[in-house]
């Protein structure tokens, strides 16, 4: 008995379906009816509905014959190995920086910003794609002026890269964990992909642009629970991660507003819009931005007419807004009396220079250029000014001169180390406010 096997013969490509072809297969049976013509070409009625309303693109040799009444014409295939185009593809990322997976996805296939994509003809997790999308890409490169020959010398060097710029997911997951746990930050929008096709395997990889982003946000988190470790998370959130556009905080209006529903007859639900619980058990966290301008305004207005209240009774921003002017009064008092003649001999007292010239003038401790001395001392450049021309005798004497005026950093270190010398400095903050006249430091120091 003869056990020879008849070979497998290769599936045959479908067969695409144009417009004109719809109208031909109508002109043909005289009818643009699907239950006409799944009598007629002996085909199941839904197979007929949906090419008839284009929800079925291709069909096979065998119904493109019970369709038309003659044998299929030879055609280039609609579906090719994708393996070439995954080679373009990643070698297209890789020449234009900025351009994501996402950004070529829905180049080559037309679609919105908001449209999902597959990713699967990236990672291989399918093997062949649509033989127009490996002739678009091939496309690109032929209109940035990359011929055949060119691309395929390209394809080869850059197959034998190692490919620094990408990262392995394993590397990150830490740093994902650690966000996700301390600020609720879900990986998926870190990634701007969804975290399950990396925990499932299907992608490995991430760009270094995004690696290093992450790495710079995990820094910024620690930096922020580091300093102030018992501040509002949201707020920690938001100054890491950044607000959402024309949205407050809830919990930075929500003494203002809690000082209102106190002291006014309105409740939390005329500047809400909507009950107060669902705020305080945190089912929402932010407020449109109008909302908060109303009542943060409505607050003031009402600080404002009321005259005197209760320093404790007023919201903890607006209390440092009424002790800011209180301090305002008392420096302008102390500048006052720094300008009389006891308060000039305070002044000298505390700019005299604690060490010998010599010292002064050692190259050890360092000089600092006039025009930078403002900014050791952490003081406005003209109130500086003002400063120095008030006591030119004294910053003469421990001054130095090479084509321009140093002063020793030995001297601004003691000068900032004085506990009075931020009264001074208050004194002339406030005159600098008030003089307009041209700076007085040349005239002075020369």
């Amino acid at each position: 008995m003869n056990d020879r096997r008849q070979p497998v013969s290769a599936k045959k490509p479908r067969i695409g379906l144009t417009d004109k072809d719809l109208e031909r297969l109508f002109e043909i049976h005289g009818t643009d009816s699907a239950a006409v013509l799944a009598r007629r070409t002996k085909l199941p009625y839904l197979l007929i509905y949906n090419i008839v309303h284009r929800r079925v693109m291709s069909v096979s040799h065998r119904h493109y014959a019970a369709l038309y009444g003659r044998p299929a014409p030879q055609q280039a295939a609609l579906k090719v190995d994708g393996a070439a185009f995954r080679a373009m593809a990643e070698l297209w990322l890789f020449l234009n920086d900025g351009v994501s997976r996402a950004d070529l996805y829905r180049e080559l296939f037309g679609l919105e910003s908001h449209q999902k994509i597959d990713h699967r003809i990236f990672n291989g997790k399918v093997n062949t794609v649509d033989a127009r999308i490996e002739h678009i890409m091939r496309q690109k490169f032929s209109d940035a002026g990359v011929d055949k020959q060119m691309l395929k010398q390209w394809l080869g060097e850059f197959d034998a890269l190692p490919h620094s710029d990408w990262v392995p997911y394993t590397r990150i997951r830490p740093t994902l964990i650690y966000l996700w746990e301390k600020l609720g930050a879900h990986p998926t929008s870190l990634l701007n992909q969804s975290v399950v096709r990396y925990e499932t395997g299907i992608l490995k990889r991430v760009s270094r642009s995004t690696a290093d982003r992450i790495e710079e946000l995990k820094d910024k988190a620690e930096k922020e629970l580091r300093e102030d470790g018992k501040q509002d998370t949201e707020k920690i959130k938001e100054s890491v991660f950044g607000g959402k556009c024309g949205y407050t905080l809830y919990s930075d209006i929500r003494d203002e507003l809690l000082f209102l529903c106190r002291t006014t007859r309105r409740g939390a639900k005329y500047y809400l819009g909507r009950s107060p619980w669902t705020y305080e058990n945190g089912r929402a966290k932010r407020i449109a931005n109008w909302r908060a301008r109303k009542i943060l305004q409505d607050c003031d207005r009402f600080i404002r007419q009321s005259g005197a209240l209760p320093l404790a009774s007023l919201p903890q921003s607006r209390q440092w807004a009424q002790v800011s002017r209180l301090i305002d009064v008392l420096v302008a008092r102390t500048a006052q009396l720094l300008s009389d003649k006891d308060g000039i001999a305070f002044e000298k007292r505390i700019l005299r220079p604690s060490h010998t010239r010599v010292e002064y003038n050692n190259p050890y401790h360092g000089f600092t250029p006039f025009d930078m001395a403002s900014r050791v001392l952490g003081m406005k450049p003209r109130a500086f000014d003002l400063m120095v021309a008030r006591n030119c005798e004294i910053f003469r004497t421990v001054g130095k001169f090479a084509q321009r005026w140093y002063l020793p950093d030995l001297y601004l270190r003691e000068l900032s180390g004085k506990k009075d010398f931020g009264l001074i400095s208050a004194k002339y903050e406030l005159m600098a406010k008030d003089d307009r006249r041209p700076r007085p430091i040349d005239a002075c120091m020369n």
